[in-house]
Formats: C-alpha cells, structure tokens, sequence
C-alpha cells in the first residue's frame, strides 16, 4: 500500500498489458517487472494510523489470494516466464 510513484520511462518500458496480478498484488507485479527491467526500485515508508471508523476490507481470502500470487510470481520468475 502507500504511494507509487513511476518515470514515464518505466511505464513505457514495461507491458503493462501483460501485468495479470489485480488488487494489492498488482503494484507487487510493476514493481517486480520493473526491476527486472533493470530500473532502481526504492520505496518510501508511509505510516498508516489505525482505522478509527468502519471495517477493514483485507479478508482472509484476500490475504490468502495475495499470498498465493507473490508465490506464483516468484516461480515465473525463477523461470525466466516473467
């Protein structure tokens, strides 16, 4: 979560038609394309304050669909399918 921030350059150099990843695992994907487009990659700590008001909308099956995606990525890239 938090705030991305990309060059044009990056954008450009990634096909961003071929990003599968949805939700939360979609900026995990940019960001690993991106580096493995040889782009530096720095992200900036943001500080989130508790909800105060309302529920959460992270669920379980969010979580497990996160979980399982960064996994899956991992093994395309170890595989050169990235």
């Amino acid at each position: 979560g938090g705030f991305n921030c990309f060059k044009r350059e990056v954008l450009e150099a990634i096909d961003v038609d071929r990003i599968q990843s949805t939700g939360y695992t979609f900026q995990i994907e940019l960001k690993l394309r991106a580096w493995r487009k040889g782009f530096r990659v720095c992200e900036i700590p943001v500080i989130f304050t508790e909800r105060a008001e309302g529920e959460s909308k992270m669920s379980k099956r969010i979580v497990r669909e996160a979980v399982w995606r960064v996994w899956q990525l991992r093994l395309m890239d170890l595989f050169g399918r990235l």
